[in-house]
């Protein structure tokens, strides 16, 4: 596929998602997707709307801040969760300041939204076996089986012993 034919569907594919979700910004707050956000930050009037909708995933509904910086005219989500969620520091809102300092460019453009009402990801049962062995034994006996390995290593491991002339 050459260069023109891949901006032509670049360029096809954001006009379809910009139809897709349409984004209302009344004041500090936006709504996209039956979500309302609010503008809790706007670094260099960063906060686009035709950006947003071009950009906007719903898998962005679960995170209780949106964050969006633009990079070579292209803007970048993430999502974070409140501080007092139970997920990996990195992923809360307390992290922010390191994720601008480490993965955006310096004074580069960025806001911040905050998510009013936050969706529960949808989960279906499919996903939540999908780890699941079909062969589970319990843990207890990995690790009886792991002692026994290491202590047979142990017990036929030669001394090795270095000669000096």
């Amino acid at each position: 596929m050459d260069h023109d034919t891949l901006k032509e569907r670049t360029l096809k594919q954001q006009e379809e998602r910009k139809g897709t979700y349409k984004v209302k910004k009344l004041g500090n707050e936006v709504e996209i997707d039956r979500l309302t956000l609010e503008i809790v930050e706007d670094f260099k009037d960063a906060f686009d709307e035709d950006k947003l909708a071009i950009r906007y995933t719903p898998l962005l509904a679960q995170y209780d801040y949106i964050v969006g910086d633009i990079s070579a005219e292209q803007l970048r989500l993430k999502g974070f969760y409140n501080n007092n969620r139970a997920v990996n520091n990195h992923d809360k809102i307390q992290s922010l300041q390191d994720y601008l300092y480490e993965y955006v460019n310096f004074g580069a453009p960025y806001f911040v939204l905050e998510n009013i009402n936050p969706r529960v990801p949808e989960v279906n049962e499919r996903s939540k076996n999908k780890n699941k062995s079909k062969h589970h034994r319990p843990v207890t006996h990995k690790r009886e089986s792991r002692a026994k390995v290491a202590a047979a290593k142990q017990k036929n491991k030669k001394s090795f012993v270095i000669k000096q002339k």
